[in-house]
């Protein structure tokens, strides 16, 4: 146990006893002087205290020292410093016993004792953490007091002699068993404390995963919304105003197209950077999904300032970012709202954000557009067909209507493209377009799209029924359906319970399906559909920003030229040119080609020398009933029959 070299923390509690022992040290000497105090005897007992108190004042200086200091190591030098200033604080109490007992001077005997042995305690208490210190302060003082007393004869020698070792024994005893005792302290105390470093790193981990985007270090959507929710609540409590910005990175995907998705992540990362550089520190900053970001702007209350904010944000989105050896140029778009003016709602607030943002991007992107009048009427608007397609949903108020699809070459019928209709009480009838893109903002497209393919499918099974063949039906599926992958699949498979396979049913996408968030997966599953024997049909080719590309990622059979290039095929040669471009490229893929919108026998014609294969428009039916296609197809089966 003597070998056992100090730890750091067995030096720290010595050191930090230290000044308090030098302390009760130089007072037990000057109680001693003065119930001791002998006018013979002053030669000794003067320089004696003298000695106490300036070794009490430079033991304490140096403890004073030594606490400022962090102890990580206990060199050799310094565990003997150790020993050496234990015996240097017993050396007073060692000179009192050779001085009475040894040189016989003046002094009680007893109160001697009792002041060595009280002494002892204390110092043995102090040091039990150093045992190798503790022995030597001991051994200082029980050498001095047995070494005087057989020095000096006295007759109590050996009993003395006796006690001291006994004492010495027990006192020893408990600095063994007090440092052992404050070691197993410790390491319960560090196991404690790592345990609580790794629950605390621990929360942080999940705290991050829970609410931290993993590529711009952002706050994700959840998080995000958090944050907005107690802006809105502490709004509704302290009153004041503040703002909303929702951004979207302009032809993000083409990034990822063209560079790939490690320096699309780069340009998040640095896209989050600029953000936090022209923002306040109070602003609140989050990716809510895939090229979108949010902000809170705590202080922003009016248009002007949102405008001077955004505009600055603009401006540093625009420098152009060099990434993995190329420049990128990152620009975004804004919609913004202010809280409690246009909303006070977080989820209305997104929502009216959202609005501005879109007319943002329709206005030619690089701007901010602030929520107002304007968009407000359209909320209202939005909200009213809402309801009334919910209304129209229970009441099974929309229906199908069906555009025949004739081949060019020889005028039979090929099919038919399902179209959804919906007429209002008032007679008013209700773009497509319009109560689709609400359905999908709101919530109410699954429904929708469930409705619109079982009505199809029991119009198909009617008219098997009724011995027609109506050829492939085209179903027109909306991007939304492509991102709620289980939802088409379900439908498909409802398809497939009434008898309906590939060789009836043909779906029919368009760009949209294949931009945006939440479309990396959209290859595999329209892989996966052709697979599954159905023909894919992409619609208003010509029209995207990446059509050809489209082309060589997914299995289209069928293109569809959008009705904007048949309208002049009469009167301008630009669309000629381009219908005959698109005619080829299908050729050449050995890909269906379908031109919409035709009108006239005259485009027709024009259609049919370029070898377009099919034609679809009011030259040969308006969409009509599931009813009046029957007549249709009837007679189409007579004039062929």
């Amino acid at each position: 146990m003597l070998s056992k070299h100090p730890s750091p923390e067995d030096v720290s509690s010595v050191v930090s006893g230290t000044a308090f022992g030098a302390f009760i040290t130089g007072l037990n000497a000057l109680i001693y002087f003065i119930g001791a105090f002998d006018e013979g005897d002053v030669y000794f007992l003067g320089p004696w205290l003298g000695a106490v108190f300036l070794l009490c004042v430079g033991l304490s200086w140096m403890s004073q020292r030594a606490n400022g200091r962090l102890i990580t190591k206990v060199s050799k030098r310094a565990a003997r410093r150790l020993i050496l200033t234990s015996v240097l604080l017993a050396l007073p109490w060692a000179a009192l016993p050779i001085h009475v007992f040894a040189l016989h001077g003046s002094g009680e005997p007893m109160l001697v004792m009792v002041v060595c042995t009280g002494m002892l305690a204390g110092g043995v208490l102090m040091l039990h953490r150093a045992l190798t210190a503790a022995v030597s302060y001991m051994a200082t003082i029980f050498l001095a007091v047995t070494g005087s007393v057989l020095w000096g004869g006295w007759e109590e020698a050996l009993p003395i002699t006796a006690y001291c070792f006994l004492y010495g024994m027990f006192l020893a005893y408990f600095a063994v068993s007090a440092g052992e005792t404050a070691r197993q302290r410790d390491d319960s105390v560090n196991a404690l404390s790592q345990a609580v470093d790794g629950l605390r790193r621990a929360r942080d981990e999940n705290y991050l995963l829970a609410n931290i985007d993993d590529t711009t270090g952002l706050l994700n959507r959840k998080a995000f919304n958090t944050r907005l929710a107690e802006a809105v609540a502490r709004q509704a409590a302290e009153g004041g105003h503040f703002s909303v910005l929702l951004m979207d990175l302009d032809r993000f995907k083409n990034v990822n197209d063209l560079f790939g998705h490690s320096v699309g992540d780069e340009l998040l990362a640095e896209i989050a950077r600029r953000l936090r550089a022209n923002l306040h520190e109070g602003d609140v900053i989050g990716r809510i999904g895939g090229d979108e970001f949010s902000i809170i702007l705590v202080d922003a209350a009016t248009e002007d300032e949102i405008r001077a904010v955004a505009g600055r944000l603009l401006e540093a989105l625009n420098v152009p970012a060099r990434l993995a050896g190329r420049q990128v140029h990152p620009g975004a778009s804004i919609g913004a709202v202010i809280c409690p003016d246009d909303a006070a709602d977080p989820v209305e607030l997104f929502l009216k954000a959202d609005l501005a943002l879109n007319r943002a991007k329709e206005s030619g992107r690089g701007q901010c557009v602030k929520f107002d009048s304007q968009l407000r009427e359209q909320v209202i608007n939005d909200d009213r067909i809402e309801a009334g397609l919910r209304d129209a949903l229970k009441g099974n108020l929309l229906y199908v209507q069906y555009q025949p699809k004739i081949s060019l070459r020889d005028g039979t019928l090929m099919g038919a493209e399902a179209l959804v209709r919906w007429t209002l009480p008032d007679g008013q009838k209700v773009s497509p377009e319009w109560f689709l893109s609400i359905a999908a903002e709101r919530g109410m497209l699954p429904a929708l799209s469930r409705h619109i393919a079982e009505a199809v499918a029991e119009h198909i099974t009617g008219w098997r029924a009724q011995g027609l063949d109506p050829g492939k039906i085209a179903l027109n599926i909306h991007p939304d359906d492509i991102k709620s992958p289980e939802l088409l699949m379900e439908t498909i498979q409802m398809f497939e319970s009434h008898g309906i396979r590939g060789d009836a049913l043909l779906l029919e996408i368009t760009e949209g399906c294949l931009i945006g968030r939440g479309t990396d997966m959209v290859s595999r599953l329209l892989d996966a559909i052709a697979d599954r024997g159905y023909e894919l049909s992409l619609d208003d080719f010509g029209t995207g920003h990446a059509a050809l590309a489209h082309l060589k990622k997914i299995p289209v059979a069928e293109i569809k030229i959008d009705r904007s290039f048949v309208s002049g095929l009469e009167y301008r040669r630009d669309d000629r040119a381009i219908v005959a471009a698109i005619i080829e490229i299908a050729r050449g893929m050995g890909i269906r080609s379908v031109a919409e919108g035709v009108e006239t026998e005259a485009q027709c014609a024009i259609l049919r020398d370029l070898g377009v294969d099919c034609g679809q428009g009011y030259l040969w039916s308006r969409p009509i009933s599931a009813e009046s296609f029957a007549a249709f197809l009837a007679d189409q089966q007579r004039k062929t029959g």
